[in-house]
């Protein structure tokens, strides 16, 4: 068999992207999911062949996923386990083929027979001694043969996609098993991209398409015949008839890889079972619609609390939910302010908050009150860091950070959905909560409340001239946000621009798609800058420096890089050229800010170097400061041109949200101060340039200051809902 075939088909290098070596078995050490570790995992060793497993979760009931064909291993349900083990001991393994366990060599090494003594081999070993079974496709049927066999052991079966027989029951069906065998044996690439386009057919399905390509390169086209093979012919559909356990079939009626007719005759053949149809869903619900699956498979599964507390209406107080961005901490300041806004037009409203650091420390230092799930929340800021790292110095593609944070998204989503299940909100604000924002508009049954979102930028950019694949994703994910939003115009109760209307882009979605400045003038309403803070309060210089200890004899520079700890190798640079800067200016100091999430340890002590690793209300800092040297974000550098501070920026490269969006609303108040990272590799001419700046006349235009107002009483208004009223 071959197992590279032609040339790569298109579609699988426009969304799949750079692929690793054919057959690669994933790190031993690395846990397939982003945001939880295993409780505890190993192998189980049968007949020679090691299976890898793993269990998720410190308690609850048993929970154990039977690994479907060995095309995909368990990172597939990267969507379903991190939110699931919240709530029980969920058990995963890879298949023999594929993922962490061995690839042995030879048909005789794959059977039926292996995979489901494979899959009880596990549940004995981690002793899941009463367990609800998850069969997804082709898995359907080991999970039923093992009920039917050891009715004790199997509290309910839930099949996704799944079918009871894999007989070649008509000629139809004959034929395109023979052609896709050819294909296997033929065109690896081909059959991948075949493959996923068929299990992920609904619209905007590129990165379920893109995480399974990657997730059938580790294994190889000889390694899938043989479990293919395995598959075939195997019928247990008399075992299905003896299953007394509660049953669930979930099945996408527009799946092409397994007919919607399959679902129904497990249906049929289980006494009792309840069936869900995903009305155009594809074959795998698990990946492509999460939040349905999740809540489908916990509510039959766990059932309803045994005890459970219903507050009379009038006995609720008021009570509103704001989810603020921890990626950085520039949002969090601006909410805040928006929060003491509407605590001015609604006294009597309580706002709870719902983030996590750096975000969630800094309203704790306010007096917030943070709702303690918070604590379930998995870390955007450290997703970004670990992106961040990944790619070349002082370098972040902000695009391909949000387009890979979807096991995130779907984790924090169930999480708030727990939430405002459990307790009364009468809104819920969220500033950039892309979560919550995308899987409302996927799921607008489970909005509960009114809902008012807000951000700063609208539209993902590609960065890299030539990039076709980053072009094509930002077009698609851009469509997709249009798409909800003309579909659900109704979801949002409110939508705000933090900024103004020249402060969008003009620049289109993509080929074919609106103009940005046009649709956000359609879809949002306008509330200006928000400032945490009265420049103004801010105005006497003098006193805030000796409130903070800097003499007046002295030049203060500070250098900061907002509250994630992507800007080391930047702090870094601007260590380097610091000792030419205090030879030129004996008098300098430089206060250097690594922030809450990045260590001060890497940074040789100089002269005139005070190394910080965090200053609350920065601001009061830098109002007073003679020179910033910052990374590009938009919060810090507003804060500057507010206080008419000089400053150098240093925009993340490929951050498209730096290197347009914010250079654009920066060049609206003519204080666009940006340097090319690139361009400063020499310390000296670093050095240079931040002298220079030191000494440069501001005359930026002024930023508004009533915008966290503004934003405050769209809120209120939303609150009162009197907008009909004559």
């Amino acid at each position: 068999m071959s197992t590279s075939g032609g040339p790569r088909p298109e579609r699988l290098d426009r969304f799949a992207g750079p692929l690793p070596e054919p057959g690669a078995v994933p790190a031993a050490e690395a846990s397939p999911y982003e945001t939880v570790q295993p409780v505890r995992q190993g192998f189980v060793d049968r007949e020679g062949v090691k299976i890898w497993y793993a269990v998720w979760g410190e308690s609850g009931p048993w929970l154990a996923f039977a690994p479907p064909l060995q095309i995909v291993h368990s990172q597939m349900l990267k969507g379903t386990v991190p939110y699931l083990s919240q709530h029980f001991r969920v058990v995963t393994t890879d298949g023999r083929g594929n993922g962490r366990s061995d690839r042995p060599n030879g048909q005789q090494a794959y059977s039926f027979e292996h995979f489901h003594a494979d899959f009880v081999a596990v549940l004995d070993e981690v002793g899941a001694d009463r367990v609800a079974l998850v069969g997804i496709s082709a898995a359907a049927m080991t999970v039923l043969r093992v009920a039917a066999e050891q009715p004790e052991r199997v509290t309910h079966v839930v099949t996704a996609g799944g079918f009871a027989d894999s007989l070649p029951s008509n000629e139809a069906l004959a034929q395109r098993l023979k052609m896709e065998g050819q294909l296997l044996a033929s065109d690896w690439p081909a059959y991948v991209d075949w493959f996923m386009n068929t299990i992920f057919n609904e619209p905007h399905s590129t990165k379920p398409y893109e995480d399974g390509a990657h997730y059938a390169w580790a294994t190889s086209a000889e390694w899938l015949g043989w479990c293919r093979n395995a598959w075939l012919g195997n019928d247990v559909r008399e075992l299905a008839r003896r299953v007394r356990c509660p049953t669930l079939v979930i099945h996408g009626d527009h799946d092409w890889r397994v007919p919607h007719a399959k679902g129904e005759e497990i249906h049929a053949l289980v006494p009792g079972s309840k069936m869900l149809t995903i009305a155009g869903g594809g074959h795998v619900t698990a990946a492509r619609d999460p939040v349905a699956f999740n809540r489908a498979l916990r509510d039959f599964v766990a059932g309803s609390p045994r005890e459970r507390t219903w507050v009379r209406g009038m006995k609720r107080p008021r009570r509103a939910l704001f989810i603020s961005s921890p990626i950085g901490l520039g949002h969090v300041q601006r909410d805040l302010a928006i929060a003491r806004e509407l605590r001015k037009l609604q006294p009597d409203l309580a706002i709870d908050w719902f983030t996590v650091d750096p975000a969630a420390r800094y309203l704790e230092r306010e007096g917030e009150r943070l709702h303690p799930i918070t604590q379930r929340l998995a870390n955007e800021s450290r997703h970004f860091e670990q992106v961040a790292a990944a790619g070349d110095e002082h370098d972040l593609s902000a695009f391909f950070a949000l387009r890979t944070m979807d096991e995130i998204m779907s984790r924090n989503f169930m999480t708030f959905v727990d939430l405002v299940e459990g307790e009364h909100y009468d809104i819920v604000i969220g500033d950039e909560a892309w979560d919550v924002d995308y899987h409302y508009h996927e799921n607008p049954e489970l909005k509960r409340q009114p809902y008012v979102f807000l951000t700063d930028f609208v539209g993902c950019l590609p960065m890299e001239e030539g990039n076709e694949r980053e072009a094509a994703l930002c077009a698609d994910r851009n469509a997709d946000d249009i798409e909800h939003v003309a579909r659900y115009p109704y979801l949002r109760d409110a939508a705000i621009f933090v900024g103004n209307r020249e402060d969008v882009t003009e620049q289109t979605f993509g080929p074919g798609l609106p103009v940005i400045r046009e649709w956000t003038d359609r879809n949002f309403c306008y509330c200006g800058y928000c400032l945490p803070f009265d420049p103004q309060a801010l105005a006497d210089t003098e006193r805030l420096r000796a409130l903070h200890g800097y003499r007046s004899d002295e030049k203060i520079a500070i250098a900061a890089v907002g509250g994630t700890a992507t800007g080391g190798h930047l702090l870094k640079r601007i260590a380097a050229a610091f000792p030419r800067m205090k030879r030129e200016l004996p008098e300098l100091r430089l206060i250097m800010v690594t922030g809450p999430r990045l260590s001060t340890e890497g940074f040789e002590p100089q002269p005139g170097l005070e190394l910080r690793p965090y200053v609350h209300n920065l601001y009061e800092h830098l109002a007073c400061c003679d020179l910033a040297l910052v990374q590009g974000g938009l919060s810090t550098t507003m804060e500057l041109v507010a206080t008419r501070r000089p400053f150098l920026s240093f925009p993340l490269q490929r951050h498209f949200e730096q290197c347009v969006h914010v250079r654009q609303r920066l060049a609206n108040y003519a204080a666009d101060r940006s340097m090319d990272y690139a361009a400063t590799l020499d310390p000296d001419q670093l050095a240079r340039r931040a002298l220079e700046a030191m000494h440069e006349p501001v005359r930026y235009r002024p930023v508004e200051t009533d915008g966290a107002a503004r934003a405050a009483l769209r809120i209120a208004q939303v609150l009162d809902n009197r907008g009909w009223a004559r």
